[in-house]
């Protein structure tokens, strides 16, 4: 074979490396497929740069073929934050030919590639996979084949982990997507497990209020939430603030099929002191589309809104000082009545990062199990 890795320089070869994922996933019953322009767009949004550093895409060529495709990302906050010279990888995808052999020839290339790139950079250690955040596309799909992922979680090949292993990669940590039924076989609410309620029943915060987000003041309420987001999140394993315009460009394309009663707030005093975040999984309507966005797709996706019934428990976080009162139950209880109210029946969590024991320990007393696992890896580049 006549391989090259060239940088994505062009409109041209961004639709190339587009077309590596699309093929690979084309035949996946388990996939969800991005809308492609949509997806294109904020490629290319992270080209030209952020703060946060720009994402540095990479594509692998069998002459005039594309056969593989890898990003690479310095995380400027993460380095100024947590005190590590990290490199990101993401958007590795390797198409499957005719015979393995040539698999790990290319996975090889891309990686070679990337750590040049990721050097070149400043970076010391490799590490992946994510795509464009701390909370999107996040870890290698180790377990849970046969389940659709979840909401802003990826989905891979079962042999992508050969790949990275065989090229010196070593697992760093494990996050974690959990779920749960939320009615009984016999079709009646599941109710709280008792100690979660009773902890619920006994929050005694003076000043304390846990209210539905409002729509009409939704930036509002989406910024308080952040404000909790970057104090209550500061001692999470490898967690790097996110900035607010970055948390609101994730949370606002959501709510168009969102019910303000999974969105509960916390305020002590008018301050804020908690959240949970609850989100319609929209993959139960995107596969529809199957990455098309056309008229006819996006009316096939557009219709099966109408059918989703697993609500996504994306994020719980209190202040630190109010940890220990039970408010995480009284926050836990309101979103999960909110989406029963809503119609939901099936919950979900997740990505939880498997070395955060407090968070596990919630959501595995409140009945759920583990579904899909995420790995993250990593590589030193350095001696």
């Amino acid at each position: 074979m006549s391989l090259t890795v060239v940088p994505v320089d062009s409109p041209a070869l961004l639709d190339r490396f587009l077309s590596v994922g699309a093929l690979i996933y084309s035949d996946d019953p388990d996939a969800v497929l991005p809308l492609a322009p949509l997806l294109r767009r904020r490629l290319r949004s992270r080209q030209r740069g952020a703060r946060d550093g720009a994402l540095h895409l990479l594509l692998a060529m069998d002459g005039d073929t594309p056969v593989g495709t890898i990003s690479v990302l310095f995380d400027q906050r993460h380095a100024a934050h947590r005190g590590e010279s990290v490199a990101f990888f993401g958007f590795f995808e390797v198409v499957q030919g005719g015979g393995r052999s040539t698999e790990p020839t290319v996975a090889k290339a891309l990686f070679d590639a990337a750590r040049s790139k990721a050097r070149s950079l400043g970076a010391e250690v490799l590490r992946g996979p994510r795509n464009f955040s701390r909370i999107e596309e996040t870890g290698l799909t180790v377990t849970g084949w046969g389940t659709r992922p979840p909401l802003l979680a990826g989905h891979h090949p079962a042999r992508y982990q050969a790949l990275l292993e065989a090229q010196g990669f070593s697992p760093h940590h494990d996050v974690l997507a959990y779920d749960t039924p939320m009615l009984t076989a016999a079709g009646e609410e599941r109710q709280l497990p008792e100690h979660l309620a009773a902890r619920s029943d006994a929050v005694d915060i003076e000043g304390l209020v846990v209210r539905d987000a409002s729509m009409l003041r939704i930036v509002r309420d989406l910024k308080l939430a952040h404000a909790v987001f970057v104090q209550g999140f500061a001692d999470v394993p490898d967690n790097t603030p996110m900035p607010l315009s970055q948390w609101l460009a994730v949370g606002m394309p959501l709510l168009a099929l969102t019910d303000a009663r999974m969105l509960q707030l916390a305020t002590v005093n008018g301050r804020p002191a908690g959240f949970a975040l609850c989100f319609p999984d929209p993959n139960e309507a995107l596969v529809a589309a199957r990455g098309r966005a056309t008229p006819a797709g996006l009316f096939r996706a557009l219709r099966a809104t109408r059918g989703i019934k697993t609500a996504s428990f994306k994020l719980l976080g209190v202040l630190p000082e109010y940890r220990g009162t039970g408010l995480h139950a009284r926050l836990i209880a309101r979103a999960i009545d909110g989406c029963l109210r809503a119609g939901f029946t099936r919950l979900e969590a997740s990505l939880i990062d498997g070395r955060n024991k407090p968070m596990r320990g919630i959501v595995e007393a409140a009945g759920m199990q583990v579904y899909r696992r995420y790995r993250v890896y990593e590589t030193p580049l350095r001696g």
